[in-house]
């Protein structure tokens, strides 16, 4: 008798529920279906945008120097150094006042070198 008890009021509790779940499941496939559009084209425009912006390509001056193992551009105008990924070719002009073709992660303070010259 006890488990019969248990039975119905177990079953009822399911005949109960299963309406609400089911009904918020077709609300949330139809908030989610209307905002997935919007989530995509947003994503693309965000993609787009990220293609078409390319690092400026700047002159940078200043004169070669060693911190440590690595060779950095200070630039006394901006009371800056900055960090240079092509340390081959910085090497060359160590102690030297130079002219930097490049393009600058600011983030993490690097100058991208395409061309170093001596200044004049």
């Amino acid at each position: 008798m006890k488990r019969l008890g248990v039975l119905l009021l177990l079953t009822g509790l399911l005949v109960w529920t299963l309406p609400l779940t089911s009904g918020w499941s077709i609300l949330h496939e139809k908030n989610t279906a209307t905002r997935w559009p919007t989530a995509v084209a947003h994503q693309a425009a965000l993609n787009d945008l990220e293609e078409t912006q390319q690092p400026e390509i700047k002159t940078f001056t200043g004169r070669i120097a060693k911190y440590g193992p690595k060779f950095v551009l200070e630039d006394s105008s901006m009371r800056a150094s900055f960090q240079l990924d092509d340390q081959q070719k910085a090497e060359k002009y160590q102690g030297k006042n130079v002219r930097i073709t490049g393009t600058l992660d600011a983030e993490n303070n690097i100058i991208y070198v395409q061309t170093i010259e001596e200044a004049v």
